[in-house]
């Protein structure tokens, strides 16, 4: 469920609080305002989870990732300047150890479909994708 968060046991029982609160805070709204407790005792208690969830989403979308194909630092960088034309802020990253290059193309997760796109284009192998991204 969520793609930075790794929650021991202490943030799961917060995270269990705070849903347990929300469904104690729906249970009274309902009863207030004569709409069906049930329904405003679950919205309530899924809230603080999804506001969580989307919290993580957004921090995992703007971090940094990094794929290498083997590409020259040339290929790289028309691949990068091709995201750029499309609103994709891409960076070149070189790697120098002795004689050897390593040469990787730097973007955010919440533009890897844009990525991949323009990359099938070019006509070079796809990226890995996890099951959680």
């Amino acid at each position: 469920m969520f793609r930075t968060a790794k929650l021991n046991i202490v943030g799961r029982a917060a995270v269990l609080g705070l849903c347990l609160a929300g469904a104690g805070l729906g249970l009274a709204a309902g009863r207030l305002s004569g709409l069906p407790v049930a329904v405003t005792a679950m919205v309530a208690a899924l809230l603080p989870l999804v506001l969580l969830v989307a919290a993580d989403r957004r921090k995992w979308g703007a971090m940094l990732t990094a794929y290498g194909w083997g590409g020259t630092e040339d290929e790289v960088s028309a691949v990068a300047a091709e995201l750029l034309r499309r609103g994709v802020v891409a960076n070149v990253e070189i790697w120098r150890e002795d004689e050897d290059d390593s040469v990787s193309l730097q973007y955010r997760n919440a533009d890897a479909d844009v990525v991949a796109t323009v990359l099938a284009q070019q006509g070079i192998p796809p990226m890995e994708r996890t099951p959680f991204g």
